[in-house]
């Protein structure tokens, strides 16, 4: 669980490519980061963390920005540069949302194994869930786990600072920042722009011109190939339990799924979840999928509100990775 996943196998700080000052100076921070990790402590120094009341070794480090600034492969190339020398973990924050184990039991589990915890992608989701960050940030600090994070949120735009319990909102307004540097990571979304071959496609334009393409595609794929229109997928993620669901789509090579078009939040949601575990998943399918608009316009954040809005942005991220996996086509009626 704490491994580094295959895809960041080439991550490393010579081939991050900073294009912003925010980014550059990112990098100089998590190698900063990575140095004080590498210190050994003298022992006058493992004697004052022994007896003072915080076993802290230096502050942790949370970059925060939009997607696609490159965080998670500054967070990789940390991972590469501390092992082996340095025991370090790597764990995303689905995995640790979705745990049954006590958030406080697995910390010490960690601690147990771990000098360094880099956690990628903090993000709001539901009080309960930020619950479980606060205590495993906690158990960490007293263990004296240097922490690396990813988000794109702010610790103050957590739900917890609005609705959770007393300690958890002076946790998040008023330790958090004491205990991690905040670190703003700006830029436009490289994903969109990066020029390499993606091992799924996606076709835009009108209905039958879209669905011709995606059809002949899946037609003349001679691998594994699972056909999924978007409303039948729809209606399997309402029947069908989520894990069930996506073991079912890992057992193909290549998804195809047509005519995907978001109605709601619901729909939103659905496709969100689908998604990112799919992007996540270390074995997926290659996805193919057809649509009359392009992702980004497929649940706009500035044509809702409120809680759609927040979800808008959340879908974002999705939209981001959609554009990592697939080449995505423009099509001319004709």
């Amino acid at each position: 669980m704490l491994s580094l996943p295959d895809r960041f196998s080439d991550a490393t700080f010579s081939s991050y490519r900073a294009k912003t000052s925010s980014q550059e100076e990112a990098v100089r921070a998590v190698r900063r980061f990575v140095e004080n990790a590498q210190t050994v402590p003298t022992l006058g120094q493992r004697m004052r963390r022994l007896f003072s009341q915080s076993s802290r070794q230096s502050k942790g480090l949370y970059l925060v920005g939009p997607v696609g600034t490159g965080k998670t492969h500054l967070l990789a190339s940390a991972y590469h540069a501390l092992t082996p020398d340095v025991p370090c973990g790597f764990l995303h924050s689905n995995a640790l949302f979705r745990l049954t184990e006590h958030p406080a039991r697995f910390a010490e589990r960690v601690a147990d194994r771990c000098e360094v915890l880099c956690l990628d992608e903090i993000e709001i989701d539901d009080a309960a869930n930020e619950a479980r960050l606060v205590l495993v940030l906690q158990t960490l600090e007293q263990r004296g786990v240097r922490l690396l994070a990813t988000s794109n949120v702010e610790p103050e735009q957590f739900l917890s600072n609005k609705v959770g319990p007393g300690r958890f909102r002076r946790f998040l307004r008023e330790t958090f920042r004491e205990q991690y540097d905040v670190l703003f990571v700006g830029g436009e979304d490289y994903r969109r722009s990066q020029k390499k071959k993606r091992p799924g496609s996606g076709w835009i334009g009108p209905e039958q011109t879209a669905d011709e393409a995606i059809r002949a595609a899946y037609e003349s794929d001679e691998k594994q190939a699972l056909w999924l229109p978007f409303s039948e997928l729809r209606r399997k993620t309402t029947e069908t339990p989520h894990p069930v669901l996506m073991r079912a789509l890992m057992e193909a090579q290549s998804l195809y799924v047509p005519g995907i078009q978001i109605h709601d939040t619901d729909d939103a949601l659905r496709l969100l979840r689908v998604i990112d575990d799919l992007y996540l998943a270390p074995d997926a399918p290659d996805v193919h999928f057809s649509a009359a608009h392009p992702p980004e316009e497929w649940f706009d954040r500035d044509a809702h509100a409120g809680i759609a809005q927040a979800i808008a942005e959340k879908f974002e991220r999705t939209v981001s990775r959609i554009y990592d996996m697939c080449d995505v086509n423009q099509l001319d009626a004709t």
